[in-house]
């Protein structure tokens, strides 16, 4: 892909989402010949976005695409259409991001080992000068358990590629299974509507679905009582899949063991959720994605992407 004129937005109130001025020197050394802007706000971006060619930036609203005459392609690091709308006329192209399972596969990990390993005993006996080491001996490892990935597009699969380096049994749940038949990361990769003869047997079940009215309410009271009895659920995903309330009923009863969670219906997540006093859920902030390598696998992926068209 040729460009002339590179206009990059990519402020962030979390730091590590914000493009440093190492990035933007790797940009130009790459492309020598090529104009490249760096717009600090959003005004400052709209008033360079007539002349811009090429952008990559957090932020694109459908009614900007008709001051920008010359643009050819927007890129942003997300994963998700949250933040940059489509062209409504289909002039120009949009790429997102799908760099991020180097680095929520890591939180994946984390949170499965915390439950297995029993972390938050360790911490608590730590805490009380305990020696408690009598209560391990239901840990578990991973290379004795079964995954059911629920969302099994680049994200899910390169997470399952972790899962079965550690001897994992790997299960994908996609909407279109064709071309999936014999994934190298997977013993077998099924459809929605096969779910249910899977939740029985999963130790660990990971919800990657993306947003949208396709995801909304997927997963009902039905499923969660569906699952095997002791089993671990993680949500890096979308929190609209599923009812907040149905969650809580399965981790109260006793139906789920624990919940690793990154998402939610309400973010910043209420003070008054129960889910904060749960001691069987693993919090995060909406997190899971966060790493100081996040803008450098971008840089990178997007430097392929332009070089290879």
């Amino acid at each position: 892909m040729e460009f002339n004129n590179l206009l990059i937005h990519l402020e962030n109130s979390v730091d590590a989402f914000a493009a440093k001025p190492h990035h933007v020197a790797a940009i130009r050394s790459a492309f020598p010949d090529a104009r490249v802007s760096v717009a600090e706000n959003n005004a400052v971006f709209r008033g360079k976005l007539p002349q811009a060619d090429c952008v990559l930036a957090w932020i694109f609203k459908p009614d900007w695409y008709q001051s920008a005459p010359k643009l050819k392609a927007v890129f942003t690091p997300a994963a998700g259409r949250d933040w940059v709308a489509a062209d409504p006329s289909g002039r120009v192209r949009s790429f997102y991001g799908s760099f991020h399972g180097r680095i929520m596969r890591e939180s994946l990990l984390s949170m499965m080992l915390y439950f297995n390993r029993k972390l938050s005993r360790s911490l608590s006996d730590q805490q009380n000068n305990s020696w408690g080491r009598l209560g391990y001996s239901d840990c578990r490892g991973l290379f004795s358990q079964r995954v059911l990935i629920i969302g099994f597009g680049a994200l899910g699969q390169s997470m399952a590629e972790l899962l079965k380096a550690f001897g994992a049994s790997v299960t994908g749940v996609k909407r279109n299974t064709a071309g999936f038949e014999n994934h190298p990361h997977a013993d077998r990769v099924i459809s929605f509507d096969q779910i249910d003869a899977e939740l029985p047997l999963a130790d660990h079940i990971v919800l990657l679905l993306p947003g949208g009215q396709e995801t909304d309410g997927l997963l009902t009271s039905r499923h969660f009582n569906a699952v095997k009895p002791g089993a671990f659920l993680y949500n890096l995903g979308r929190a609209g899949c599923y009812c907040e309330e149905d969650l809580l009923a399965a981790l109260q009863g006793g139906r789920l063991a624990g919940a690793g969670l990154d998402v939610f219906a309400e973010e910043p997540l209420p003070a008054s959720s129960p889910l904060w006093g749960m001691p069987n859920v693993l919090l995060t902030p909406h997190s899971s994605a966060i790493s100081r390598e996040y803008i450098d696998l971008f840089i990178e992926e997007w430097i392929a992407r332009v070089r290879a068209a």
